[in-house]
Order: structure tokens, then sequence, then C-alpha cells
């Protein structure tokens, strides 16, 4: 048995299905209550115990220890730009399909966001359209994963260490995905995943930055508590010490600590019904007039945060699908509409196709397979 937020509906009107499949939804285990009550009740609510046995378990499933844990997705992300040297004067370049914490960033930092187009088939950067755009100002590479599917990550890499370029992996969709053989975060420069209300687990908000190295990691756990190592600060008055490098208040707390202790219990079974759902959708909709898929890498476990789809006439879709009960959607609107990106504008024909195109269908644990037959079903008409 398990508890979730919002109740899902399934009536049916005389001569009409009414339902409602959400698009994200909040899973919230039974154990949780009595759980955060223990918490609650301690008198400790600050970065403590909890927070360190969440950091503990996602360093486990990961396969990476040097996690650092945080209070948003962006927060990691900022810091992760920090720490790769941006700053007054200096580029990153990053992709405008994308949440806008992706790219903001940048600019509160004082850098500049130079866009890279995107790849027609899986709507994310390659190196070889990252290649050209590179110059003496470039500092870093910001690369999404998009909706739960690994990039084209090892020719990235390739090329960034060629020019002595930084990393920062959003990987706020995939906690959990796989490349190959290992797990996103295992390996590379920054990798950052979100905790938010509607990813895979949750602790209400909240994120994780894992670095490649052990310096990055020391100025990471600093840089996130106003430059302060609060595990390192024991029989210490660290405020009377000297603080070289400035920082953010960007800790994690124990009650959103205690939610990921309680979440991260089920995140196996969770993913997979994410995947099993996308590898459903793959083989369902493959070949229907209309429906354009993303190519995927078999040899990947994607998580399939949202189900994405190409069609030509996106807005009547959604129009059809939410007018059925489904929530569909595009998940983040392009970055470069904004003003505040208005010096940055350059022309994206890629990105323009594939963001025309682009809307996202249910594909989370929530999804049985005769809600998705349903889905299947209102799409391919709504797309003739």
């Amino acid at each position: 048995m398990y508890l979730w937020i919002g109740k899902r509906i399934e009536t049916v009107e005389v001569g009409k299905e009414n339902r409602n499949i959400p698009l994200f939804k909040v899973f919230m285990p039974p154990e949780t209550m009595e759980m955060m009550e223990e918490t609650l009740q301690s008198g400790f609510l600050a970065e403590g115990n909890k927070v360190r046995a969440f950091r503990d378990e996602i360093a486990k499933f990961i396969g990476n220890d040097r996690v650092v844990p945080v209070n948003s997705c962006t927060m990691g992300l900022t810091i992760a730009f920090k720490l790769a040297g941006v700053g007054p004067g200096t580029e990153v370049i990053s992709t405008a399909l994308t949440c806008v914490a992706g790219n903001e960033p940048v600019q509160m930092l004082g850098g500049k966001v130079v866009w890279s187009d995107v790849d027609l088939e899986t709507g994310m950067v390659t190196a070889d359209l990252i290649e050209p755009l590179i110059s003496p100002r470039t500092k870093a590479i910001y690369v999404l994963h998009k909706e739960g599917a690994p990039a084209d990550i090892e020719a990235i890499y390739d090329l960034a260490k060629s020019r002595g370029l930084k990393v920062i992996e959003d990987a706020a969709h995939a906690f959990g995905a796989r490349r190959r053989d290992w797990k996103i975060g295992a390996k590379g420069d920054f990798v950052v995943f979100s905790f938010q209300a509607i990813k895979h687990i949750t602790t209400g908000d909240g994120g994780a930055l894992l670095c490649a190295n052990e310096e990055d990691f020391r100025r990471a756990k600093k840089a996130k508590w106003f430059g302060i190592d609060r595990d390192a600060r024991e029989g210490r008055d660290v405020w009377r010490e000297d603080i070289p490098e400035w920082g953010f208040k960007g800790n994690m707390n124990d009650i959103a600590g205690t939610l990921g202790l309680a979440q991260i219990r089920h995140v196996d079974w969770i993913l997979e019904k994410f995947h099993q759902n996308g590898r459903r959708y793959d083989r369902e909709l493959a070949g229907i007039p209309g429906v354009g898929l993303l190519k995927r890498d078999p040899n990947d476990f994607q998580t399939y945060w949202g189900y994405t789809v190409l069609v030509e006439n996106r807005d009547a879709v959604i129009a059809a699908m939410t007018e059925a009960g489904i929530g569909a959607s595009q998940i983040h609107v392009r970055n470069d509409c904004y003003s505040m990106f208005d010096a940055d504008r350059r022309d994206l024909p890629n990105t323009d196709w594939f963001d025309a195109r682009e809307v996202s269908i249910p594909c989370g644990w929530w999804v049985d397979q005769n809600d998705q037959d349903y889905i299947i079903e209102i799409l391919k008409k709504a797309v003739q």
C-alpha cells in the first residue's frame, strides 16, 4: 500500500470516459510520517544526521562518495558553475531546451551563455555542435540529460578535456539513469540531481552535487555553507577562523533529509516502473503516422521522467489530450525566448524545429497498462 498526494479519479459518465492521468505525481511512502515525526520531535532540524544518512544512501546508490546535498538542484548547478570558474568575462556553452535553472546561474555569476544548437533526433547538445562555439572565454559546457535519457557524454568529455574545460551535467531528470554500465553521477566533473517535488524521488525541494575529484568536493562542501565545511567544524569556533572563499546558504536540512531517506528505499521499483512504461511507449508508438520518437540508445537505462514525442500540431494535440483528462505539455519552454537573454540570441534552426514539436505525456509509476492504452489511443486520434 502506498500513499500519494492528489487523488486519482476514475469515474465513468454515461457514454463518456472521464479520467485524470497527471503528467507528474508525488509519491509518498507510508513510513514517511513516522520517520518525520521522529525528526520533528528530535529538536534538531538543521543539516545533521538525517542529511548525512541520505548523502550516504545517494553515494551507495550512484557509486560515488563525493556527494554534496544541497537545498535545490539550482543551488547545485550554481556551485558547480562557480567552481568551474564562471564569472565576469567568461562563457558557458549551453542549451536553450532546459529548465531556466540551468542557465540563470551563469548570469548570476556574471558569465555569458552561448547557445548551442541541439541534435534533431534527441533534443540534446553534442560535441560536434559545441566545438565551433568554444572561445578563449569558455569555462564550461552545460549538458542536460533530457527527460532521463543520457546524453552522448563521452564525446563531450573528450572535447572538454582537450580544451581544458569543465562539464556540468544537469541530471535533474536522470537519477538512477545508466550510461552503458555506469550510473550517471558515478563519474564526471560535476553532476547535479534534483529532488524537487515531482522528480523520481523527492525531498520536497532539494538536490545533490556530485564531484569527480577531492579538491572540487572539498570546495563544494564549503561553497554550500558560507565557505565553511560543516562536516569539519566539531570543536572549532569556525566563525573566528578565516573564510578564504565565499559561499552560499545552500545546505539541505534534516526535514528534507528524512523525506529523502523514506523515498530512496523505494527508488528501484519507482525507476523500473518509469523505465518499463517508457519502453512500452517506444514499442507501441513506433511507426504511428504523425508521431515522431526520440533516438534512444538501447544500451542505456533511461528514466523517462517525461515521455517526449514530436508532433506537427503540438498545441492541438495538447488540447485534445487535456480534454481527455491526460496531462500533456512541453516540459520546459526554451530559455532564449526570455528578455534576460536578449544579448545572447543566435540562430538555432534545430532548436526551433524541436521546440515547436515536443510534447511530453505521462510515464510514471502511477500509469498502468490500461492508462497507457488510453493515452496511446487519444494521442493517435489527436495527431490525425
